[in-house]
């Protein structure tokens, strides 16, 4: 097998492997999403813990993000579309 071939196959290996965690990122996600809302419902001081927590969880990724972007001079965000997302 030629290097180029065996280097694009290591690509799509590494893609493919990057797909299935964020795949099981995104399970873990909605399960910490639903678990959320059991918390909160259950009092009104899990309302204002539960804020903290999703404030901690978000602020160190979009930090790590942001990091990773300068040190790399790559920005991971760039291109992502919150409107493709239909986030809004």
């Amino acid at each position: 097998m030629s290097k180029v071939l065996e280097m694009d196959e290591t690509k799509l290996d590494k893609t493919a492997n990057l797909a299935g965690l964020l795949q099981r990122i995104s399970q873990d996600l909605r399960t910490a999403v639903d678990m959320t809302i059991e918390v909160r419902r259950q009092s009104p001081q899990n309302k204002s813990q539960t804020i903290v927590l999703w404030e901690e969880f978000l602020g160190g990724l979009f930090g790590y993000i942001k990091q990773k972007s300068k040190e790399n001079k790559d920005n991971l965000l760039s291109g992502i579309s919150l409107t493709r997302m239909r986030f809004f």
